[in-house]
């Protein structure tokens, strides 16, 4: 971990890549204590279901790097662990599709940003 971040919490507000290994290695090597990586651009409701879960399959395959947070609690977690947690994030909310619940279905699946 840089030096730098050892004892800060670094936040990255809004990563989109295409995921794999490569980039949370980097994320850990750059000192990230979480970031809020985007799972939604243009999908719709089951497009976005299926990144949510190539996401948290990716999240288990790589748990010595990175882990799922959804409250403050679990980002201060992830950076006792060494990891950089993962906050799953949207770009807009077209996801919604104009469903009030299907706010509250993807915040049980872990979402914690909508961009507006």
């Amino acid at each position: 971990m840089n030096s730098i971040h050892a004892n800060a919490t670094v936040i990255d507000g809004l990563i989109i890549a295409k995921w794999g290994r490569p980039v949370f290695e980097d994320m850990r090597k750059g000192g990230l204590s979480a970031a809020n990586c985007t799972v939604s651009v243009w999908e719709d409701f089951k497009g976005t279901v299926h990144n949510i879960a190539q996401m948290k399959s990716m999240i288990r395959e790589n748990a010595d790097l990175i882990t799922l947070v959804r409250s403050t609690r679990d980002i201060e977690q992830a950076k006792l662990e060494r990891k950089t947690g993962i906050i799953l994030g949207f770009q807009n909310a077209h996801a919604f599709e104009d469903h009030l619940g299907h706010i509250e279905a993807f915040a049980d699946m872990g979402v914690r940003v909508v961009q507006l």
